[in-house]
Formats: C-alpha cells, sequence, structure tokens
C-alpha cells in the first residue's frame, strides 16, 4: 500500500518570529508574516497600528487621483484651483512616512540583498542588528528634530491650501516614530535570536 506523503505548503514564506502565519489574506495580512510581539496587548496593538498606516495611505491615493484629475478637468477651465497640486505633493509624501514602518516590519523596503546569501546566521544577525540600530537611532533624531520645528512653529500654513506646517510636521512625526518602534522590534524579535541562534519561529 502506498504511503501517503503529506501536503505541501501553500507559500513558502520565512517564519518571523512573533509573526501572524493566520494573516494569508485581506487588509492588514501578508503572505510573509510581519514583526509582531508574542503577548498581548501590544500584539493587537502593532497588528491595528499596520491595518490603520494601509488604511491612511490607501486614502492619501485616492486622495492624489482625485486631485490630478482635477487638474487635468482645469486646463480646459477658464480658472482652477491652484492648491490641487500642493495637496497632491504633500499627500504623495505623506504616504511616504505613513508607509515607512509598516513597509521595515514587513521587510519590503527596496533593498539589494547582498551578505544575506553567504553569511552564517550568527553573523548576518549582527549585520541587520547593526542596520536596525543605525534606522532605529536616526528616526530618534529625526523625530527630535521634527518636534523641534513643532516647538518654534508660529503659525505657519502653506502657501496655496493654507494647511498649518504643524499638520505637516506631525505626520512625519508619526513615520518617524512608527519605524523607530519597527527597528526595535525587528531588533528584539529577529536579529537577537539570530545572534543567539535560536529557531526562527512565530511565537
Amino acid at each position: 500500500m502506498a504511503e501517503e506523503k503529506p501536503a505541501a505548503p501553500t507559500h513558502d514564506a520565512q517564519a518571523v518570529p512573533g509573526g501572524d502565519e493566520s494573516a494569508t489574506g485581506g487588509l492588514g495580512a501578508q503572505v510573509t508574516p510581519g514583526l509582531l510581539p508574542g503577548r498581548e496587548p501590544f500584539r493587537s496593538m502593532i497588528r491595528w497600528l499596520g491595518i490603520a498606516e494601509q488604511t491612511i495611505s490607501i486614502v492619501l491615493l485616492l486622495v492624489i487621483l482625485a486631485l490630478v484629475l482635477m487638474q487635468i478637468v482645469q486646463r480646459f477651465l477658464p480658472s482652477g484651483f491652484a492648491w490641487t497640486g500642493e495637496m497632491a505633493r504633500f499627500a504623495m509624501v505623506w504616504i511616504t512616512f505613513v508607509m515607512s514602518g509598516y513597509l521595515l516590519g514587513q521587510d519590503a523596503h527596496i533593498a539589494i540583498k547582498v551578505v544575506d546569501y553567504f553569511l552564517p546566521d550568527r553573523a548576518l544577525g549582527l549585520v541587520k542588528l547593526a542596520g536596525h540600530a543605525l534606522i532605529t537611532i536616526t528616526c530618534g533624531v529625526m523625530l527630535y528634530g521634527v518636534f523641534d520645528f513643532m516647538t518654534k512653529d508660529r503659525g505657519q500654513v502653506t502657501a496655496a491650501a493654507g494647511v498649518p506646517l504643524t499638520l505637516i510636521y506631525t505626520v512625519v512625526a508619526f513615520g518617524f516614530a512608527s519605524t523607530a518602534l519597527r527597528g526595535i522590534l525587528a531588533i528584539v524579535l529577529v536579529d537577537l535570536a539570530e545572534i543567539r541562534g535560536e529557531p526562527r519561529t512565530p511565537s
């Protein structure tokens, strides 16, 4: 009698400590698990933060589409709205900062991976730890600079749309804070585990 073989897995995503293997579809779900702490309520907080970041980015993308279409229509009108181009540019910048932390948590930033293919796990863990530490420190310094700008703000607004610069700074500060948080999670959940030689399995 032929021996029955186990079913093949549906995907070959690499397991990440603290990841959620149950997330296979829908908003907030990825084939590759993200960085999620093993304990509640922190696990749910990070998961919902990622969903919020994706939702805000989708809304901003739709806003950019609408504003660009308005600019096209304005070409055929005697007058237009000067603020459409300005707000489209700000929305594009906001998407960059809002999604920065989420993409770091998914290891989805554009990168050229070279040493990943020949370094042993522990050495690679050290390299990644150095990279994530540099990202976290840089985001902390930039976050301090953003708060410095916010405290020195004197009610300035943008030239065309009249948006308070404080709002612009707030979105940027959120992006730096979110990215720094994901950098810390990557160090704690992935890099230190690789350095210690622990198996990379979800919690």
